[in-house]
């Protein structure tokens, strides 16, 4: 399938991680995916009218594929929950509120249990959905919403659904992938995908800690570390990190720092 629009981008405020304009400083560019996944992108356009019941509620699938005209129909599963995300959102106005903060949680744990392996393109823009409503969620102080044994099923559902991703899409598209999300680095063969975690009490380093620590175990099949991965624990604030991605081995990895 070709459904994620490397050609129809939305852009985010990676500050903020609300949607942005195009143009405004700053701002890093998205793909869309099909009819419903991407900032501000419903019913195949910016700006997309939303069908729903008579009481704002969200159709079933298969309600919205029988009365939808084509860009109104979820192309898969996937879509179908970026569907549902956008109406819970179109509830609650721009800011972004308690609301917003509850619909991004539900939209985790809806991509949680999505086996999004039946196409390399939506095992990519699942993880790429995952990553970007928990840091909305980092952002705005609200992932107190998600338990941590929900975060660490997240993050480790992201990076395998990740790994798929890039295993398994043609050569071309992953090309294209890899120039729009990763980086090169100085070793041949080799992009990166940098972020930062920051945080301000130690409850939320520890939650960080157990995460960063899951994650790493994961990518290392299960083999824990001698040593755990430098968080900054205990002490709150900006910890940077990387996942390398090597073109000719397909490993992954995770690096602090």
């Amino acid at each position: 399938m070709t459904y994620i629009h490397w050609d129809k981008p939305f852009f985010v405020d990676p500050s903020t991680g609300e949607v942005v304009p195009s143009g405004t400083e700053g701002a890093v560019g998205l793909p869309t995916y099909a009819n419903y996944g991407g900032g501000d992108y419903s019913s195949g356009e910016f700006g997309g009218q939303l069908l729903t019941k008579s009481s704002g509620k969200p159709l079933s699938q298969e309600k919205l594929t029988e009365l939808g005209s084509d860009s109104q129909d979820p192309l898969d599963l996937l879509d179908y929950l970026f569907y549902r995300h956008d109406v819970a959102s179109s509830d609650v106005g721009e800011a972004y509120t308690q609301e917003q903060a509850k619909a991004d949680a539900r939209l985790v744990k809806s991509l949680i249990k999505l086996d999004a392996s039946y196409d390399p393109e939506a095992s990519l823009y699942a993880a790429g959905a995952t990553f970007t409503m928990l840091g909305r969620l980092a952002l705005h102080d609200q992932i107190d919403l998600l338990p941590p044994k929900v975060l660490v099923a997240a993050t480790q559902d992201a990076v395998s659904d990740i790994q798929h991703a890039l295993e398994n899409l043609p050569q071309q598209e992953l090309v294209v992938a890899l120039g729009s999300l990763f980086e090169p680095t100085s070793e041949l063969g080799v992009f990166e995908f940098k972020f930062d975690i920051t945080t301000t009490s130690p409850e939320q380093e520890v939650i960080e800690r157990t995460v960063v620590n899951a994650l790493n175990v994961f990518l290392d099949s299960g083999e824990p570390e001698d040593v755990p991965v430098d968080t900054g624990f205990p002490v709150p604030g900006v910890s940077e990190y990387r996942l390398t991605f090597n073109l000719f081995t397909h490993d992954l990895d995770f690096l602090s720092g």
